[in-house]
């Protein structure tokens, strides 16, 4: 695989060792939670005044520093081991865009939601899920629309699929590659509940990956899985919705176990489409 791979690079671009291992992805994340606890106090002391700030404003800082930054270092450590310097940032096959976009709208209400509210978490982790998600969902306007549908979805991506599972599927099988993406991908966002969501949809992004090396498609999965976070606050009343189960959230268990159901087969469908075309690509590119 890794030498097949190779010959599609540019000459210039020609790999002289693989990275990251799996013990490196580790310190990949190790880098960006580096990251992230040295940011908080910098900008807690040096940093505009919070009080002065939209929470939006104050989450596109954190997201454009926090990713930015691990994003810049881990690309530029890529480049010195690989002298890989670009990403694929192209779709060939664009009847996939649609199926990629709308999957990601069931895994988001109907697989991620149901799945989260079965995770074991501790009173710390459900009382800072529950300030932060009030948080968000007192400040829906254009910054947190930027900071969460496309600065967030750009810089984990680049990282996540462009840079790690990219190398981890030079080294290891696909399956083994995109595991451990999607695990650490989980775990980058520090909490339980997000963890479920960010494997679930890192694990969907990863096999996206393995059949197209686009990261230009994991980008849209992931822009399309936070837009549709990011509008449930224009349809229920999220202070209220955040005591209740997902089922009352849903207004009742047969609504839940529709939205459930359906939510499970449209995903299934996608899938099923999703690999006929990703079949066809390999057989054009065989030809």
């Amino acid at each position: 695989m890794t030498d097949a791979i190779n010959q599609n690079l540019d000459p210039e671009e020609t790999v002289t060792q693989n990275y990251p291992s799996i013990a490196q992805s580790w310190g990949i994340l190790g880098i960006m939670i580096a990251t992230t606890v040295i940011l908080i106090p910098t900008l807690m002391f040096f940093g505009p005044d919070p009080s002065s700030m939209s929470f939006g404003a104050q989450i596109l800082i954190a997201t454009i520093l926090g990713t930015g930054i691990p994003c810049w270092i881990i690309y530029h450590i890529r480049k010195k081991k690989t002298n890989i310097s670009s990403f694929n940032l192209s779709i060939e096959n664009r009847r996939i865009i649609p199926l990629i976009v709308l999957v990601a709208i069931p895994l988001n209400l109907g697989i991620a939601g149901p799945l989260i509210e079965l995770v074991p978490m501790t009173d710390f982790f459900r009382e800072m899920i529950r300030e932060m998600v009030l948080e968000m969902a007192s400040d829906q306007g254009l910054l947190m629309f930027i900071a969460l549908v496309i600065a967030a979805p750009i810089l984990e991506e680049l990282i996540f699929r462009g840079i790690m599972l990219d190398g981890l599927l030079r080294i290891y099988s696909p399956t083994k590659a995109v595991i451990v993406s999607s695990l650490l991908f989980g775990l980058i966002h520090l909490n339980p509940a997000q963890f479920v969501g960010g494997a679930l949809v890192g694990g969907f992004m990863g096999w996206v990956y393995v059949h197209t090396r686009s990261v230009m498609a994991t980008i849209l999965i992931h822009a399309a899985f936070n837009l549709t976070a990011f509008t449930e606050s224009y349809f229920i009343d999220v202070e209220e919705a955040i005591d209740m189960s997902y089922a009352e959230v849903l207004g009742g268990t047969t609504n839940y176990v529709l939205v459930v159901f359906g939510s499970v087969v449209v995903t299934l469908g996608c899938v099923f489409l999703l690999d006929k075309e990703f079949k066809k690509s390999a057989t054009i590119a065989r030809a």
